[in-house]
């Protein structure tokens, strides 16, 4: 008697903390691009309420899928050893040693990347609201690409075109400390019914490639095998959230 009575209010109660956990789902495509430069970005998102009232701001986690092409760009020296004297946290606040930066580029980059991600939305009105998210962790991955070498330092001896596969292992760990290629978005969003939303903003995005060989800079002075390019585009996307 007591297992026949008890399972009804089980199931309701599982059946109940599903339907909250399927209402904070969101899932999201946003289109990104500018001065030869485009990405497209597909993602889910699970965020939940902070505070006993309103709940205006949310927190959550999610998993991103990017893809970035880019046509004749700048890849420079990523390691942090390299481009700053401060390493750590402080990275962020200290200047660029240009004597460090090296250069490589190619014709068109391609890269795909899949990244669990920190996500953060603030409700200002039933309509609009506002949040940032960015990638955390996750691999790349894409197609090697000959590079050529701009340097008026790089060793004899070494082919001047090299080639190059997008870091495997990507993770966030503040400014020039992070490693491989990572997303992020700056948003204003519009509630347009229960369902669905639109959104624009800032996308800041780090593509990451790892040269086959270490490449020698100023006698031997820098040895290194990792490239960035910066990427700052507007974007647009839209929101579906499962009712």
């Amino acid at each position: 008697m007591v297992f026949f009575t008890a399972l009804p209010l089980s199931m309701y109660a599982q059946e109940s903390q599903t339907k909250s956990y399927r209402q904070g789902n969101y899932f999201d495509a946003s289109i990104a691009g500018t001065g030869g430069q485009f990405s497209t970005a597909l993602s889910w998102s699970h965020l939940h309420g902070i505070g006993k009232k309103k709940q205006r701001l949310q927190i959550g986690y999610g998993l991103r899928f990017t893809y970035f092409i880019a046509a004749n760009k700048y890849f420079t020296t990523a390691p942090s050893k390299f481009t700053s004297d401060v390493q750590g946290l402080g990275t962020i606040f200290s200047e660029t040693i240009e004597e460090n930066i090296d250069t490589i580029t190619t014709a068109t980059a391609l890269t795909f990347s899949l990244n669990l991600g920190l996500y953060i939305r603030y409700t200002l009105t039933p309509k609009i609201d506002v949040g940032c998210n960015i990638d955390v962790v996750g691999f790349s991955f894409g197609p090697s690409k000959s590079f050529n070498v701009l340097s008026s330092v790089y060793d004899a001896e070494q082919e001047p075109v090299q080639r190059a596969s997008p870091t495997a292992f990507n993770l966030l760990l503040t400014s020039d400390n992070d490693m491989g290629s990572l997303n992020s978005e700056f948003y204003a969003r519009y509630k347009i019914d229960s369902r669905f939303s639109v959104r624009a903003g800032y996308a800041f995005l780090f593509s990451e490639y790892e040269t086959d060989n270490s490449l020698s800079f100023d006698d031997g002075r820098i040895v290194n095998d990792r490239y960035r390019y910066k990427a700052s585009m507007g974007f647009v996307g839209v929101t579906f959230k499962p009712l």
